[in-house]
């Protein structure tokens, strides 16, 4: 029998005490220090807690293991007051009263939205979609307080969008100083200018100056919010939003493309053709061995295709192994040269590069705390 060990986090004072399948996921099991003395909610007695604990067990959500859900489960307790025997249920440090997942759930619900809606990211993670806009909402209602001595190299500023084709817009501020773990540093209604400065603003001006790069998209209201309050941090274009725009571009050149072909095809050929469509905006990396053949096989009919495929991979590539912002711009010159002699129409995208070439070139310049690309929020192209 082989043992596997794996390393989970906890709240100070947080205890594993055993571990088991729970469903299709995992079952933690954890206890922590409770509190020695207890005030009654109602009556405001204080005295020596007088613990007691549910018979069932208490099951909570926690971050994915192995991309299978993790639950909590622990025997919640309670303090019964000696004077009005009000039961009383003392909550835990990981999680918030009256909800069923930890803190970091949350936090990994939030940064889940960056470039998604509540439906999509609620489908992905097994959950409700209001449990998703819950979870926004309690963090708006809190007047969240960062700690004015906490140090704050690198930041960013996200729009979340709850719903599509609703205005329900959340700016989120993130701390992206160890960017293995991202933390929520504050949540405000709206995506414009002043959401931008209200979530600035909860930083003290040490922490501002502290700041040396702050990841924005390319519209006007954040990077306009962190030139006023971050005078020396150094812009830095999320690679989220680089590769989104290009493989706007790159899959409407590959509807023009398919239009003529697909026009031909038979309902049975058009079902085969939307699974190959499929492999084509996916890592290569992660096509079996059949899909590889059928791609292959649709590039034979359509030469172009696989051009503009290689064409996305390529910019990919630069933006994964150029070890500095010159040698960056200079393939990106060359990907430009290589699309026109191939007739392929980015010129959309790379005007936009034209306009944003210094905050796109910074998300591609080494850093000592900040990666290329934001894992957070990367999206497969």
């Amino acid at each position: 029998m082989a043992s596997l060990t794996i390393d989970v986090d906890l709240p100070p004072g947080g205890r594993i005490t055993s571990y088991s399948r729970f469903e299709d996921g995992h079952g933690i099991e954890v206890d922590w220090p409770l509190p020695e003395r207890c005030r009654c909610e109602k009556c405001g007695h204080e005295q020596t807690a007088q613990i007691e604990f549910k018979t069932t067990p208490q099951v909570i959500r926690d971050l994915n293991i192995w991309d299978q859900p993790s639950f909590w489960i622990y025997q919640a307790p309670f303090h019964r007051c000696g004077r009005c025997h009000y039961r009383q249920h003392i909550i835990p440090p990981f999680k918030r009263k009256d909800v069923s997942y930890t803190y970091r759930f949350e936090q990994f619900v939030l940064r889940s939205l960056i470039g998604s809606t509540a439906e999509e990211v609620a489908r992905r993670l097994g959950i409700s979609a209001e449990t998703v806009e819950r979870i926004v909402e309690n963090h708006l209602a809190e007047d969240r307080q960062i700690d004015p001595n906490r140090v704050i190299t690198d930041i960013g500023l996200d729009e979340l969008s709850l719903k599509k084709r609703h205005r329900l817009y959340v700016t989120l501020m993130t701390d992206l100083s160890d960017p293995a773990r991202p933390q929520i540093l504050a949540v405000e209604r709206g995506k414009d200018y002043k959401a931008a400065l209200k979530c600035l603003d909860r930083l003290t001006e040490k922490q501002c100056q502290q700041i040396q790069t702050h990841r924005v998209d390319m519209g006007s209201a954040y990077p306009a919010a962190c030139a006023l309050r971050l005078g020396k941090s150094r812009p830095v274009t999320d690679r989220f939003h680089v590769a989104k725009k290009f493989n706007e571009q790159v899959d409407t050149q590959r509807k023009k493309i398919t239009r003529e072909y697909k026009a031909n095809l038979n309902q049975a050929a058009r079902k085969v053709f939307r699974s190959q469509m499929w492999a084509f905006r996916r890592d290569p990396q992660s096509l079996s061995a059949e899909e590889k053949q059928a791609l292959e096989a649709l590039f034979e009919k359509i030469p172009i295709l696989k051009a503009l495929y290689q064409v996305r991979l390529r910019f990919k590539e630069i933006f994964d192994t150029a070890p500095d912002r010159t040698k960056a711009a200079r393939w990106l010159r060359e990907l430009r040269q290589q699309c026109q002699d191939l007739r392929l129409d980015l010129k959309p995208f790379f005007e936009t590069y034209d306009r944003w070439k210094t905050e796109i070139l910074n998300t591609s310049m080494p850093a000592r705390r900040v990666p290329p690309w934001k894992g957070s929020t990367t999206r497969p192209g």
